[in-house]
């Protein structure tokens, strides 16, 4: 196929550009840089750069939520980034004498708000807070997509965990120091995935073996913080055990950490599991075995 890639060089989009790639896939990646190209992948600055009938688009693209403190200014950046850049994409395809017949669009389980207890799947509705009304925007753009006759397909990702430059990578820093950390209580609920298994649940979607219009993109092993802190430390021999008090993380980080560092929601992959998919890394001790 011929697929137009956004987020293509994050760290998700470049995981899945070189499996794709790999597949024998053309790409083309629209991106803010110039780049050369770069065996089946062309790179783009304005869509109207794209040449050819798109079979799909994987919409992968925004800033990243807990890379800084939300200042209104931030806020503003992360909403273009995603809602806007999203509204951009689908009125290009409706320009398109040939829309792309799938649109698989990234939101993340922000979208459920945070709870302490609740069990969330595919079938629950929205919370409340900034995370909550940001990814039911951002998937109401993705969605104005099937007008156009295109197949949206919603992946609400949880906290990716790679081997560098993710989620992960920050939340286990003490740790190469010998000291086991969490932030708050460290009871909060934390959905993880492994990257490896998201470029597969998007492989899942692209080759119709999976049909639905929201998948929850996490693994089935969810745990809380305090659980993560003490495999790490289990991995790499920490000494030391020592939490960061949530008032510390919120004088910090303001809304940022409130929403997404001291609290959480338990996310299941329901609609995944349903169709069979099968996690390469089902459990936290065998994702942290490989990436660690």
């Amino acid at each position: 196929m011929h697929i137009l890639v956004t987020g293509g060089t994050g760290l998700i989009g470049s995981a899945a550009c070189a499996a794709l790639t790999a597949a024998s896939h053309e790409l083309t990646v629209w991106t803010r840089r110039a780049r050369k190209p770069s065996g089946n992948v062309v790179f783009v600055t304005s869509l109207t750069q794209c040449r050819g009938d798109i079979d799909a688009v994987i919409n992968l693209a925004g800033a990243g939520l807990a890379d800084r403190r939300w200042s209104a200014a931030y806020k503003r950046e992360i909403v273009a980034s995603r809602v806007g850049l999203t509204h951009q994409l689908v009125n290009w395809m409706a320009s398109l004498p040939r829309p792309p017949k799938t649109l698989i669009s990234a939101s993340a389980i922000g979208f459920y708000g945070a709870a302490d207890e609740q069990v969330f799947s595919e079938r629950d509705a929205g919370g409340s807070g900034f995370s909550a009304d940001l990814c039911a925007q951002w998937e109401q753009a993705a969605s104005a997509a099937a007008s156009l006759g295109v197949a949206v397909t919603i992946l609400r990702l949880g906290v990716v965990f790679a081997r560098k430059d993710g989620a992960l990578e920050k939340m286990t820093q003490a740790s190469r120091f010998g000291v086991e950390s969490w932030l708050g209580s460290g009871q909060q609920w934390l959905s993880w995935v492994h990257l490896d298994d998201v470029v597969r649940i998007i492989e899942h979607v692209l080759t119709g073996a999976g049909s639905a219009p929201v998948y929850n993109a996490v693994s089935p092993g969810t745990v809380r913080h305090r659980e993560l802190a003490h495999e790490v430390g289990r991995l790499r021999r920490s000494w030391i055990r020592l939490g960061v008090p949530e008032r510390m993380v919120s004088l910090l980080a303001g809304e940022m950490a409130e929403e997404l560092l001291t609290s959480g929601q338990r996310v299941l992959p329901d609609q995944l599991i349903a169709e069979g998919f099968e996690f390469r890394y089902p459990r936290l001790s065998e994702a942290l075995a490989d990436l660690l």
